[in-house]
């Protein structure tokens, strides 16, 4: 017997109208939940309960027809939509014993004396079970192989010091004192502020429904075993159904994108040096981790935090990548922000640590010039990245790339050699951009230069303030 003669070509998806049906939308019709109530109660005799789960699925089965097609006389239909009913039914108890009774109560259907139709109306029913039997084992592999995930998840918190929040302390966190704050949204979700109960601050990062578990799960492997002072640091996460949480330090400044926004920006040249030294330190570290190449992917202002001290922390490694230090990869999915993304990896999908490279050129180009994150796309990325390779080779002046809330108050040498940096790692051929050694090295140099003017400045302040000032005095007659 061959599939077509049973009629299994029409089930293919896109085959038919009830073929393409996903499993999302029938859930969410009235005849489904009560084809699901009906067929999960055997309390009453078997044969009465049998008779309220299939009148439920022939209803569910209308309900299916009737919203994919307006033919009142296609009977082949009618069999896949009822076929799909089952399926959904089936799907939706994946672990009930229940599941078992409802396929026992579908009937072999004969009608007539004709013994060919019997025959074939036996021998696809048995085919037809099978395969709804087969739907289901494969629902309850997928389940099993979730609850596996998440026992992988609870291990790697175990070992790796993350607390395992549940959804209770979740929401006590961030209802502390009957107020919700929201401190941004992004695609992957909203963050909140929270309190836990020995009154620390932290940030809650509630994922959306529909961000694929795969981003939180990296997430979550990734930071579980990446410890460096220039890193967000992750303090647990909570899975409970559908619902994704993680938990993280709390960055009193925000993002850096938050204060390039601000027309008085409060952001001094020594703070810019500094937050751009952290950036590549922590890249640094994450290029050169024990278990390979860890490629951020996702390198921008919006993803770099700041704490009360103005202390760069990177985040969201809902995209990293890890690989070894020379290697390249080539992936289907390209993904990252438009406007920082490697042009290289754009085009042909190939990534590298250097991909991280050319973002932190993006970001240092725009801490110096002040560029607002909210305009770059691509061709203000390439409208900024040509205006600074002009400064760089003396086509234009260096203050024409200055952002004017500096107020001119930079060590212009120190502004030149950040920009020079700056403009190798936006270089197009991932060949011409330099590593990222190379690139904290030379960040680290002028952060200690800055930091020494500034004690000397501090220094000579104070030594002018506390001199008192000598005036002859006359000795008065007595």
């Amino acid at each position: 017997m061959s599939l077509n003669s049973c009629g299994f070509q029409s089930l293919y998806l896109g085959s038919s109208k009830c073929s393409n049906l996903v499993f999302q939308d029938v859930r969410k019709l009235q005849q489904y939940q009560d084809a699901l109530d009906k067929c999960s109660n055997f309390d009453h005799p078997f044969g009465e309960s049998c008779a309220d789960c299939t009148g439920a699925i022939l209803s569910l089965r209308d309900s299916l027809y009737n919203q994919v097609t307006n033919n009142n006389n296609n009977h082949t239909e009618v069999a896949i939509c009822a076929v799909a009913a089952i399926v959904a039914v089936a799907a939706g108890k994946p672990n009930d014993p229940a599941v078992d009774k409802v396929l026992r109560c579908l009937p072999p259907s004969a009608s007539g004396s004709d013994k060919r139709s019997l025959w074939k109306s036996l021998l696809s029913v048995p085919v037809v079970i099978l395969a709804i039997l087969l739907v289901v084992i494969m629902v309850k592999r997928l389940s099993k192989k979730k609850l596996r995930r998440q026992a992988n998840l609870k291990e790697i918190a175990a070992w790796s010091g993350l607390y395992w929040f549940c959804k209770r302390e979740i929401e006590n966190a961030m209802n502390y004192g009957g107020e919700k704050i929201c401190l941004g949204r992004g695609s992957a979700g909203q963050v909140y502020r929270g309190i836990l109960p020995s009154g620390q601050l932290v940030a809650i990062k509630h994922l959306t429904k529909s961000n694929t578990s795969e981003s939180f799960t990296r997430e979550v492997e990734g930071l579980s075993r990446l410890r460096h002072p220039n890193l967000v640091c992750l303090f647990g996460c909570c899975i409970e159904g559908d619902e994704r949480y993680l938990v993280y330090e709390f960055c009193a400044n925000g993002n850096l994108a938050q204060h390039l926004l601000r027309r008085d920006s409060h952001l001094t040249w020594e703070t810019r040096v500094r937050i751009l030294r952290d950036c590549s330190y922590a890249l640094k570290y994450l290029h050169h981790h024990i278990e390979g190449c860890v490629v951020h992917r996702d390198i921008k202002l919006t993803n770099i935090l700041l704490n009360e001290k103005y202390q760069a922390k990177l985040s969201d490694f809902g995209l990293a990548k890890v690989m070894g230090i020379k290697e390249s990869k080539v992936f289907t999915d390209v993904r990252g922000t438009i406007g920082y993304m490697d042009p290289e990896y754009m085009s042909n999908a190939k990534l590298t640590c250097a991909s991280d490279v050319y973002s932190f050129g993006i970001v240092a180009l725009q801490i110096l010039s002040g560029q607002k994150v909210i305009e770059l796309d691509l061709d203000a990325r390439d409208q900024l990245t040509r205006k600074a390779r002009d400064v760089s080779m003396g086509k234009r002046p260096l203050s024409d790339f200055e952002d004017p809330r500096l107020n001119g108050k930079v060590d212009k040498t120190d502004f030149e050699a950040i920009l020079q940096i700056a403009v190798l790692c936006v270089a197009k051929s991932s060949k011409g951009r330099p590593t990222i050694e190379l690139v904290f090295e030379e960040l680290d140099k002028v952060c200690r230069d800055t930091e020494t003017r500034m004690k000397q400045k501090k220094d000579e302040s104070l030594s002018t303030t506390s001199t008192p000032s000598s005036k002859s005095s006359k000795s008065a007659p007595l």
